[in-house]
């Protein structure tokens, strides 16, 4: 057997070897909470995590040797920008990377797609748990694809002029894709076949400005209208519901809305790109309580896009920390 192959596999096997490490050391003793004291806490900060390593995750011994002898094993965050989250997945679209990294918190595995089929992913953007299969937008592509459990290429679809955000009602088994220079959603069934859109470009209730994320909770469409500066509410066929939302920098005004999620208690989050900070809303859309602020340290952002919100705790992608952060809301005891 070769020396140099000898070698590399003992590298791997130590390296596999090595224990999963446990919480991130920078989140041991925090206590972040958000509004500050005397006032009882609704956020609080959990983790944050840029590696597998951070989520005590590894990677099976195959894909090791294969990083091993192909010279590389790089895999922090780029720019992490959407993040989906089924109940034993968390997945985080890098288009810095134009990588998507999988982390299965039921297993402790952790792997990367770089590719769907034999296409290289270009400018991964958006991301939707369909049922068990995974959809991924690719701005940069044009496309979204259809992928199954296993992460192979079931279909593409095509005919996007940008497309950005996807989301999936469980219900009523459709998926919903901003094409954001199209200033429309286009929704699809649980196949990827078409069936209707949503808006057009204006200014007017059900009409678009550059949308960029969706969001779907209780029976409801959430639409970023990002250059109109509000949120937008749609019926599941597409029927306006409500707006919110208008540019400024005073609390509850945007000045560069982004990702959108809804909690348990039907409160909406909204991230704010260039306040740094996630802005929470009623469900009628009255502002409640924001948190964040500019910065590196545990609990600020740096232009922060996207965010997913399962069983109460809060993904955000920090872009350009180059991190995911994870609160949790602490409803109110009834």
């Amino acid at each position: 057997m070769n020396r140099q192959f000898i070698l590399l596999l003992t590298l791997c096997l130590t390296a596999c070897a090595t224990t999963n490490p446990e919480a991130p050391p920078e989140a041991s003793g925090l206590n972040l909470a958000w509004p500050a004291a005397p006032e009882p806490s609704r956020i609080e900060f959990v983790n944050s995590f840029r590696t597998p390593q951070d989520l005590g995750l590894h990677e099976s011994f195959s894909r090791k040797l294969k990083k091993v002898l192909a010279g590389g094993d790089d895999r922090h965050m780029s720019r992490p920008y959407a993040i989906a989250l089924s109940h034993s997945m968390v997945a985080v679209a890098d288009p810095g990377a134009a990588e998507v990294h999988l982390y299965n918190t039921k297993n402790k595995t952790y792997r990367k797609l770089d590719r769907v089929g034999k296409i290289k992913l270009r400018s991964p953007i958006g991301l939707a748990f369909v049922g068990d299969k995974l959809a991924i937008a690719d701005s940069g592509l044009h496309k979204v694809f259809m992928l199954d459990r296993r992460f192979k290429l079931l279909r593409t679809i095509e005919g996007f002029q940008r497309p950005t955000s996807l989301t999936y009602d469980p219900i009523g088994q459709r998926l919903y894709a901003a094409d954001t220079l199209a200033h429309t959603v286009l929704v699809f069934d649980q196949d990827g076949e078409p069936l209707f859109r949503i808006g057009e470009r204006g200014k007017h209730d059900g009409q678009f400005n550059f949308p960029s994320h969706l969001a779907f909770a209780d029976d409801h469409l959430l639409v970023t209208d990002t250059m109109n500066f509000r949120i937008q509410s749609f019926s599941s066929e597409g029927n306006h519901l409500s707006t919110f939302g208008k540019h400024g920098d005073g609390s509850g005004h945007f000045a560069q809305p982004k990702g959108v999620a809804v909690d348990s208690d039907g409160h909406i989050y909204v991230v704010d790109a260039l306040k740094n900070q996630v802005q929470i809303f009623s469900k009628q859309g009255v502002f409640l309580l924001a948190f964040g602020g500019s910065g590196t340290q545990l609990g600020t952002f740096q232009i922060p896009t996207g965010i997913a919100v399962l069983e109460d705790l809060i993904y955000v992608a920090d872009s350009y920390n180059q991190r995911v952060q994870v609160f949790r809301y602490l409803p109110r005891e009834h």
